[in-house]
């Protein structure tokens, strides 16, 4: 006697079946395509090739991307593709993860020299504190001096909001106020080789070095308001004492370690924003927010989470307040140029 058939699959259910098999091959191409675009970049900026040109790069990584995905369509089976693709890919992965920073190289000269904070008891000497001036066309006269503080005198901590481009991004730094000791500026930034301009997708490659530079606010603030006139604006930090002083503590002792162990910037995981919040304890990192990538917007996110003086004033009505352009023009040769800024503003 014969067996009945099997009834038919329901149509909904075969249907559902195929959308799932779909869905699983759009995401495994969308893998195989990024592993590529990855390392075809990486092939761009870190082959080694000092001398090729940038159409001699481009052509290279071309090249390489075009052969890999070709490979893969001669493999044929599912499993040979991935093993194909695997194995190209690690042929570039495996030697940028192993690639290290270093320390000597023609530095651009705004950060030539990697600084040194040595304590003692409360006073904190900086080696290598930068306090450039610069002249009417922009020139900064280079000067590196060493400048001692004392931590008991520690008064306040500022935010300053750099604002890039499309506003979108922004380079926040800190300004300790030490009383009659003056203020000490701290900026996270890239490392540039002379000849290097920034660019925040090369700043995925392992392009830069990241570096810690401590200076004399005006040095920091004459640049970005004044010579590079870029939208710069002030705020005052509402931590309490003893989180100000931890945080200057931190910040020293990241500084410091870079001189020992070199970091690569990185244009989303080590920059100057993420490089604060990775020095503080686990327990004291803010929560994550997208305004944390797009740094831009972080004036909202400290806004709300009451972390700037505010005097009752709306953001948008503190964001026009804090703006220091003009007034850092009007007192640029002003012995007093850092408490003039801060005339008027919320906080101080």
């Amino acid at each position: 006697m014969s067996e009945n058939p099997a009834p038919p699959e329901p149509a909904e259910r075969a249907l559902g079946r195929r959308l799932v098999s779909n869905l699983f091959a759009l995401l495994r191409t969308l893998v195989y395509l990024l592993g590529i675009a990855w390392a075809s970049g990486a092939v761009y900026y870190d082959a080694p090739l000092p001398n090729a040109g940038n159409w001699d790069r481009a052509l290279l990584a071309l090249g390489y991307a075009l052969i890999v995905l070709l490979t893969m369509l001669a493999l044929g089976s599912r499993r040979r593709r991935f093993l194909g693709w695997s194995v190209a890919i690690s042929l570039i992965a495996v030697p940028w993860f192993l690639k290290k920073p270093v320390q000597q190289a023609d530095w651009k000269p705004t950060a030539s020299r990697l600084p040194l904070a040595l304590t003692e008891g409360n006073t904190v000497t900086f080696h290598n504190f930068r306090h450039f001036d610069y002249d009417d066309t922009g020139k900064p006269t280079e000067r590196w001096e060493s400048r001692s503080v004392d931590l008991s005198k520690l008064e306040g901590l500022d935010f300053v909001h750099h604002a890039l481009g499309d506003g979108m991004l922004a380079h926040p730094l800190l300004s300790f106020n030490f009383g009659d000791d003056g203020r000490i500026a701290f900026s996270v930034e890239a490392r540039f080789r002379k000849g290097q301009e920034f660019s925040p997708l090369r700043g995925l490659y392992k392009q830069y070095s990241l570096i810690y530079l401590v200076g004399d606010e005006r040095d920091f603030l004459k640049d970005r308001a004044i010579v590079r006139n870029e939208p710069v604006r002030l705020y005052r930090l509402t931590y309490p004492p003893e989180r100000i002083r931890e945080i200057f503590l931190e910040t020293i002792e990241t500084m410091n370690g870079l001189r020992e162990k070199p970091r690569f910037y990185n244009s989303l995981t080590t920059k100057c924003t993420s490089s604060y919040i990775r020095q503080a304890p686990a327990g004291k990192r803010p929560r994550f927010d997208y305004r944390i990538i797009l740094n831009g917007f972080m004036e909202s996110l400290f806004y709300e989470r009451g972390l700037i003086a505010t005097e009752g004033l709306s953001l948008k009505d503190l964001v026009d307040q804090a703006a220091i352009n003009e007034a850092a023009r009007e007192a640029r040769e002003d012995p007093a140029f850092s408490n003039r800024i801060r005339e008027g503003r919320a906080g101080f």
